[in-house]
C-alpha cells in the first residue's frame, strides 16, 4: 500500500512541474493586449526562473501607460515612462481601483511584492515587477 502511495505522489508532483514550468503558455489564454505594445518574436521562448515574493514590500510610485488586461479587468499590465529603469514594465494587481480601458494613462501609489514571470512569453517579453496598487490616478 505504501508503494503505491509513493509511485501516485511521484507521478503528480512529476507532472505538477511539467504544469508549473508551462504556467505562462497556460496564462496566455486569458489577457487581452494593445497589439501595438508586443516586443519580443512570438517564437521565442524565455526560460526564466525568477519568480519570488520579497519578504517585504517595497512602497513605488510609478507612472505608465496600460498595455494589458488580465482577469477580468481586476490586474492589467502598465509599461512605465521611464525606459531607463530596471523595471520598465510592471503586472498591477489593481484591488478593484482600475476601471478604464486600455492605453490609459496612469499613476500607481503601491507596493512591489515580487517578481513575475506569468506573462514573460506573451505579453512583457520578460519577468516583470508584481505591484499592488494603494491608489491609482488617472493622467
Amino acid at each position: 500500500m505504501a508503494i503505491v502511495i509513493m509511485l501516485s505522489l511521484y507521478v503528480i508532483f512529476e507532472n505538477y512541474k511539467i504544469s508549473a514550468s508551462n504556467y505562462a503558455l497556460a496564462a496566455d489564454l486569458n489577457y487581452v493586449i494593445d497589439k501595438n505594445v508586443v516586443k519580443h518574436k512570438k517564437n521565442e521562448f524565455i526560460e526564466c526562473d525568477c519568480e519570488k515574493r520579497f519578504k517585504r514590500d517595497y512602497p513605488i510610485m510609478w507612472s505608465g501607460r496600460v498595455i494589458a488586461s488580465f482577469v477580468s479587468g481586476e490586474d492589467v499590465g502598465v509599461e512605465r515612462y521611464d525606459k531607463k529603469t530596471r523595471y520598465n514594465q510592471f503586472y498591477l494587481s489593481t484591488q478593484g481601483k482600475y476601471d478604464e480601458k486600455l492605453g490609459s494613462d496612469i499613476r500607481v501609489n503601491g507596493r512591489m511584492v515580487g517578481i513575475t514571470c506569468a506573462y514573460a512569453n506573451s505579453i512583457f517579453g520578460a519577468c516583470v515587477a508584481d505591484v499592488i496598487a494603494d491608489k491609482i490616478t488617472y493622467l
